[in-house]
C-alpha cells in the first residue's frame, strides 16, 4: 500500500509541476521516478528479517532456495510498480511514444535486473546492522550498467524512426542480469553461513 501512495503522490506532483510533457521529458520523469520507488523498495527483502526468523530459514531450507525467491518477489513488487507506475503517468500525462511495447520491455528487464542486484546487496548489508544505505552504495555501481543500456534502449523506443534495433540492448540487459543471478546465487552461499 505504501509503494502505491508513493507512486500517486510522486506522479501527482510531476503533473501539478508539468502538465504537459514530450516523450523526451515523459521520459526523463518516468524513470526519475521508476528509480527512486526501486530504491524505496531495497528494504522489502532482507532488511526487514529480524535474525530469528533469518536463523529459522536457515534450518528450514537451502540458501539458493532463499535468495532465488527474495528475487523473484522482489521482482514481483518492482513489476506491480512499473505498471501502476506506468498507468498513473499514461493517466495524468499522456504521451506519444511510437515503440510503447519495447519501452515497457525495456523498463521491466530493468526492473528485473534491479531485483537482482538490490536483493543480494541487501544480504550483504544485513551484516552491516540492517543499513539500506549501505546496500544503495553496494549497489549503485552495479545500476549504472543496467541503467545506461536502459536508458539507451528506452531512447530508441521515444524515437520515431521505425526500423530501431532493440534485440542488442535486450541481450546486454539479459546478460547482466544472467550474470548477477549467478553470481547472487554463488555468492550468497558464503553470506548465509555467517
Amino acid at each position: 500500500m505504501s509503494l502505491v501512495l508513493l507512486l500517486v503522490v510522486s506522479v501527482f506532483i510531476v503533473y501539478t509541476i508539468q502538465r504537459e510533457a514530450t516523450n523526451k521529458v515523459w521520459h526523463c520523469l518516468f524513470y526519475v521516478v521508476l528509480v527512486f520507488g526501486v530504491v524505496q523498495n531495497i528494504g522489502r527483502s532482507f532488511l526487514m528479517e529480524n535474525k530469528g526468523n533469518l536463523l529459522y530459514y536457515k534450518f528450514l531450507v537451502d540458501s539458493r532456495a532463499i535468495i532465488i525467491s527474495k528475487i523473484a518477489y522482489q521482482f514481483f513488487v518492482n513489476t506491480f510498480f512499473l505498471l501502476v507506475l506506468t498507468l498513473l503517468m499514461s493517466f495524468w500525462l499522456p504521451h506519444s511514444i511510437p515503440h510503447f511495447l519495447q519501452y515497457l520491455a525495456t523498463a521491466l528487464l530493468f526492473t528485473l535486473c534491479n531485483s537482482a542486484v538490490f536483493t543480494f546487496n541487501s544480504a550483504l548489508a544485513l551484516g552491516a546492522k540492517n543499513s539500506s544505505l549501505v546496500a544503495m552504495i553496494l549497489s549503485l555501481p552495479l545500476l549504472i550498467p543496467s541503467l545506461l543500456v536502459s536508458l539507451k534502449a528506452a531512447s530508441k523506443a521515444i524515437s520515431p524512426i521505425s526500423n530501431q534495433v532493440f534485440w542488442q540492448d535486450w541481450a546486454v540487459l539479459g546478460l547482466l542480469l544472467a550474470m548477477q543471478l549467478v553470481l547472487s546465487v554463488v555468492l550468497f552461499k558464503y553470506v548465509w553461513e555467517e
